[in-house]
């Protein structure tokens, strides 16, 4: 599928909204009892039977190569929810959101160190504004972060989010998206039922069904099958950086939807840091014209005076 550099952003910018209300959908399921792992199992399975439904012939001619690419591609996608899931039972919500969203500081330097792509200065000026707006969004920069055991696993689960970033941008090679995402169907399915089975104890009690089925198909269809799929399709024809910066949105599009649903009110902080993150997204997409001009004044004014 050929896609612009702008169509692949807006796709990743949709991808984000459905990830956002993901949030949603999975607060439900979680409130209906249904363990993390199984969510994530569910997901995966929902995910892997559809990929084999529309993708079965790409998938049956897989190579050896597009098996081990596409198997690398799950499991670092993977050891970034893991991770981040453990780190949500020890830390406050706001903190794993402000945290996680640090991957896009360490997406530049993965790709440069693993892809050797040039570090961009103006990139690194977004990424400073998209910070700053995550810990607006998110409260930090009231309550102050406190480090904890949980926040020491964010940090790694961001780690891995930011490899996963740069991993598909940089390292499909020839690979057919489709098979990578088919791969990361599987590791979702079976890193799911390992954390059901290992950590959860392999138990549902009190599931209340009626309400948890129908978040955990549209997470399956949507999240995984729909928004995954595609997010590996678009990032073939844009930068890791630009797709860390927009996928940043996802807390935005979380925040929204969870005024929109009530599960919380609207608040100056989201209004203020959902615009700040406007502002450094709206910089990276327009750096060569807005911000050259900028720096350009700057180094004017410095020089009369």
């Amino acid at each position: 599928m050929r896609m612009t550099r702008k169509t692949a952003n807006l796709t990743l910018l949709i991808i984000s909204a459905i990830w956002g209300l993901g949030f949603i959908l999975t607060k439900t399921a979680l409130e209906a009892n249904v363990t993390a792992g199984f969510i994530n199992f569910t997901r995966g399975l929902i995910f892997t039977v559809l990929a084999l439904i529309f993708f079965r012939k790409k998938i049956f001619s897989m190579t050896v190569s597009d098996f081990k690419i596409g198997l690398y591609a799950g499991l670092i996608n993977f050891a970034g929810f893991i991770t981040q899931t453990i780190g949500m039972k020890y830390t406050t919500p706001s903190n794993n959101a402000f945290i996680t969203a640090t991957y896009i500081v360490i997406i530049p330097f993965i790709a440069w160190i693993m892809y050797k792509k040039q570090l961009d200065a103006i990139n690194f000026i977004s990424i400073a504004i998209c910070l700053l707006g995550m810990a607006v969004l998110t409260g930090v920069t009231a309550k102050g972060l406190n480090i904890n055991t949980g926040d020491i696993y964010t940090v790694v689960c961001a780690f891995f989010y930011a490899w996963s970033i740069a991993y598909i941008s940089h390292g499909l090679k020839n690979t057919d998206p489709t098979i990578v995402a088919f791969m990361m169907a599987l590791t979702q399915m079976a890193g799911g039922i390992c954390h059901f089975i290992a950590i959860e104890g392999g138990r549902l009690v009190d599931v209340n069904w009626q309400v948890a089925v129908l978040p955990l198909v549209l997470m399956g269809v949507f999240c995984s099958f729909t928004a995954q799929t595609f997010q590996v399709i678009a990032q073939q024809h844009t930068t890791a950086t630009s797709a860390g910066l927009i996928m940043m949105l996802e807390s935005v599009f979380g925040s929204l939807f969870s005024v929109i649903f009530g599960f919380e009110p609207l608040t100056f902080n989201m209004v203020a840091g959902g615009a700040i993150i406007l502002v450094g997204l709206v910089i990276t997409e327009t750096k060569r014209s807005l911000t050259f001009a900028l720096v350009r004044k700057f180094h004017a004014f410095i020089k009369l005076h």
